[in-house]
């Protein structure tokens, strides 16, 4: 008995140690209480509903463009598409786009509020960029209260300098205080889903009151903390990213080069290579 506690310390030691970089799970043991939660919101993108989400933020982004041009409904979908342009509307380079509810839809968590926001969606396949379902406020700056929470990002397809174990893996992030030097982050593992990301339709949530936050993969938990909860307005964003520094949208800008997440360039269909981000829906919840 005393050797098989000595073990399972070792264990959980290790596990602690290399929570970062092993592969992590969903937990079987805590599910999401649909039943116990009213629908407030749904977008199924029939329809590109630009009443309610839109960009104000088209233009150079990291080693890209920004362009709602990139984003529309198809087959009850919304698909952002990644590929390369000659003749884009910002000049040659990577486009790709991004859209949020700012200034149309808000959740708040304040006096006992609960939400629980879902994205349902296949990732954008292909090394140098990726997908992210996430809220953030216009209070997120330093000494704001604001959040931005990152329910879904997908980096790491086929990042050569990333460990193997991290490919077809998801994982959440939570960014407080602005993007300056008062910036605070907190990172969750990287998470198998358990099929191949890409290819495959799933779901990926937050739960969150004014006491923290607790994200969903499939239904299933993965990651709880009460890291910089918030009460501000949190806005949903649906974007895709591409790596590179920020600026260097130019391809022929020597700053346009390997950041995180690999180079886009590196794909083995070079320029023409072409990724969709297919969301099916986006859905909140309050906690009744």
């Amino acid at each position: 008995m005393k050797k098989a506690l000595i073990i399972a310390a070792l264990l959980i030691a290790i596990c602690a140690t290399f929570a970062f970089s092993a592969c992590l799970y969903p937990s079987s043991l805590h599910k999401i209480d649909y039943d116990g939660m009213e629908l407030i919101f749904e977008d199924n993108f029939d329809t590109f509903d630009t009443s309610v989400w839109h960009s104000e933020d088209d233009g150079v982004r990291r080693g890209g463009y920004w362009d709602i041009n990139q984003v529309k409904a198809e087959d009850g979908n919304l698909i952002i598409t990644t590929e390369y342009k000659e003749d884009g509307t910002f000049g040659a380079g990577w486009y790709t786009g991004s859209i949020y509810t700012r200034d149309t839809y808000t959740l708040t968590a304040t006096d006992g509020a609960a939400y629980y926001a879902e994205v349902r969606c296949k990732l954008p396949a292909g090394q140098g960029h990726w997908g992210a379902f996430w809220l953030s406020s216009p209070d997120m700056k330093a000494g704001g209260n604001g959040t931005e929470i990152d329910v879904v990002e997908s980096p790491y397809y086929d990042d050569p300098k990333a460990p193997s174990r991290r490919k077809n893996t998801a994982f959440h992030t939570l960014h407080a205080q602005g993007y300056g030097d008062e910036h605070k982050v907190k990172q969750s593992g990287y998470y198998s889903v358990g099929n191949d990301i890409y290819e495959n339709f799933n779901t990926y949530g937050v739960y969150w009151d004014e006491n923290g936050y607790e994200f969903y993969v499939n239904g299933e938990r993965t990651r709880k903390t009460s890291f910089e909860p918030t009460t501000a307005a949190q806005y949903l964003w649906l974007s895709v990213e591409i790596s590179g520094e920020m600026t260097g949208a130019d391809p022929a800008n020597p700053d346009n080069v390997y950041t995180w997440g690999g180079e886009i360039t590196s794909n083995p269909e070079g320029q023409d290579f072409v990724s969709e981000f297919v969301i099916d829906y986006v859905k909140c919840y309050k906690v009744k």
